[in-house]
């Protein structure tokens, strides 16, 4: 499927750390194989893997949580900032109390937006945060502090107007 949309090999590859291998490492060798393209991916990005109540979540689990029922309580910035707000590489247990928790951390950033600061430094801020490893938590930090532009900035580019 990767192959049809992307073809013979792709910048970034990502998925959860739990697909490293052997999901990932066949994926490669086949397309490898398949294609003579090497290395089929020349980025391999592995983020952290969900929980729910300490145990991996999965299908074959019964213990997923699909978002489509999770934007039925809470809006989809909300959604979205619960699993931005955290160090991506590091494995998470979701909770509909960490659900609430960035649905009201959204809110304080909204009203961080709204403010008039206008320093280009803590915009500039939270631009080098997001670039440092994907620091969302520290950025939204920065934001939420100094509101105004790097309020709005950080909205922006997360996605959660």
């Amino acid at each position: 499927m990767a192959l049809s949309v992307f073809g013979a090999g792709v910048d970034v590859h990502a998925g959860g750390a739990d697909l490293r291998f052997p999901h990932h490492a066949y994926h490669a060798a086949m397309a490898e194989a398949f294609t003579g393209v090497r290395p089929y991916a020349r980025t391999w990005l592995h983020a952290g893997t969900v929980r729910a109540g300490g145990v991996k979540m999965a299908k074959s689990a019964g213990n997923l949580v699909l978002v489509r029922d999770l934007v039925n309580s809470h809006p989809a910035a909300a959604v979205r900032l619960m699993i931005l707000d955290r160090p991506w590489r590091e494995d998470w247990d979701y909770s509909p109390a960490l659900l609430d928790r960035a649905g009201k951390r959204l809110e304080e950033l909204y009203r961080a937006a709204g403010r008039t600061c206008t320093a280009s430094a803590a915009v500039a801020e939270t631009g080098r945060l997001l670039a440092a490893d994907l620091n969302v938590p520290a950025a939204v930090d920065v934001a939420i502090e100094e509101g105004g532009a790097a309020a709005r900035s950080v909205t922006t580019v997360l996605g959660l107007n």
